[in-house]
């Protein structure tokens, strides 16, 4: 169970100065709010909602101790910079990452889990999580430096996937790997022309999954870490596929495998 935020007292810490501390949209906002993982220092609400819609989020809001501000349409678009708001805007506090022992000790009997090696372009990170969330990924482990961390654009690309996903932030993804092999866990990493075809592999064993780098793909480190290595078979002309797809295919055949013959 995630433990729910309430609000404490001192300065406040932001996911991000000024624009990015916000994040907007009736969805991810309704999903951040309701899940109670990530903390909101104050919602907006838009003035021209429903009556019965701002008295449901004020008192989901109310049971998180977190203020409930009404104000024009303009005003939510003069805060965030952007007209897409649904008349929903969450000032966010910075986001909170997993501890990998924590992870590892609240692992299922046979994990799934995603390993992003450098993924920089903050749509796919988001679109990764959302595949993650969709297709039951036990954790998503990603590192410090050269990968970009939960901002108010992956949340909101992630549609809210943001806060039912496990995100694992660590300063070594070789020592991540080095750790999960040691629990049992087999790791498998994405390159083309891999000699075993996705379809190949035994899924439903323990597995973390490796995505690299939009351009030069997975690292040579975690490469020779790797216990195997697993590509899409593919048929057109353009030998590549884009790093939320590709990790969107292998997550669907993971959890295909692992529900085969399921009722």
């Amino acid at each position: 169970m995630v433990e729910r935020y309430r609000r404490g007292k001192g300065k406040q810490e932001l996911l991000g100065n000024h624009q990015k501390c916000w994040i907007w949209g009736k969805n991810v906002v309704g999903e951040t709010l309701r899940a109670g993982r990530w903390h909101i220092h104050e919602l907006r609400l838009s003035e021209t909602l429903p009556a019965d819609v701002i008295q449901a989020s004020r008192e989901t809001a109310t049971d998180l101790d977190v203020p409930v501000i009404i104000e024009s349409p303009e005003e939510l678009t003069s805060r965030c910079r952007s007209g897409e708001h649904q008349g929903f805007l969450a000032k966010m506090a910075p986001f909170p990452y997993e501890q990998v022992d924590n992870v590892l000790g609240a692992a299922s009997e046979s994990p799934l889990y995603v390993i992003l090696d450098s993924i920089q372009d903050p749509y796919n990170f988001g679109a990764i999580l959302r595949s993650a969330d969709v297709m039951a990924a036990d954790a998503v482990f990603i590192g410090e430096t050269g990968q970009v961390g939960v901002t108010s654009l992956v949340a909101r690309t992630s549609v809210g996937a943001v806060n039912h996903v496990r995100i694992v932030q660590a300063e070594n993804l070789t020592d991540v790997v080095t750790k999960l092999k040691g629990n049992g866990v087999r790791t498998v990493a994405a390159t083309g022309g891999a000699a075993i075809a996705c379809a190949d592999y035994d899924w439903k064993q323990p597995t973390a999954l490796i995505i690299g780098n939009e351009g030069t793909g997975v690292s040579e480190a975690l490469l020779e870490l790797s216990d195997e290595r697993v590509s899409i078979p593919q048929f057109g002309h353009v030998e590549s596929l884009n790093a939320a797809v590709a990790a969107g295919i292998l997550l669907y055949e993971a959890r295909r495998q692992r529900t085969a013959g399921c009722d």
